[in-house]
């Protein structure tokens, strides 16, 4: 009885009931949604080959969408995100990023989770090949790795 009124707690939170360990925190409007690896790529997994702006980075990436995941969180319609790493790192990500560009909250890379030493488990990648604009340094500072949750934020 009690696992069943757990259940029925987590789907009216909107969310399923985690079955690994928690990986990423989202601030919704709804309270804060708790994401396992499992959810996250239930969302969908694309690949994204791309150059980093550290060589050694480079690769295959693989992940849902940073969009798809945002919208899961009732979020998507946010003006700005703090993405903050579990090194502390943040940054904040305009809308216009992830409406733009098809950014991906990678998990994998070249098929297998990305682990803590290789800046995971999670990732957000841009698709630097695509465009020449995400050539310019100011994109470099918003690869966020070692993700650990997003907000969203007010500008001024």
């Amino acid at each position: 009885m009690r696992l069943v009124a757990l259940f029925l707690l987590a789907l009216l939170a909107g969310g399923a009931l985690a079955s690994g360990p928690e990986v990423l925190s989202i601030a919704a409007p709804a309270g804060v949604r708790h994401f396992d690896l499992p959810q996250l790529e239930a969302l969908g997994l694309k690949s994204l080959r791309t150059h980093t702006f550290w060589p050694a980075d480079d690769g295959n990436y693989q992940g849902p969408l940073l969009a798809d995941v945002l919208k899961s969180a009732s979020i998507e319609q946010a003006g700005a995100l703090r993405f903050t790493g579990l090194d502390g790192f943040s940054q904040i990500i305009p809308r216009e990023d992830w409406v733009r560009w098809p950014l991906l909250l990678a998990t994998r890379r070249d098929g297998k989770p990305i682990s803590r030493h290789d800046k995971g488990p999670l990732r957000l990648i841009y698709p630097r090949d695509s465009d020449k604009t995400l050539e310019d340094p100011i994109y470099r500072l918003r690869w966020v790795w070692l993700l650990r949750s997003i907000e969203p934020v007010t500008l001024h």
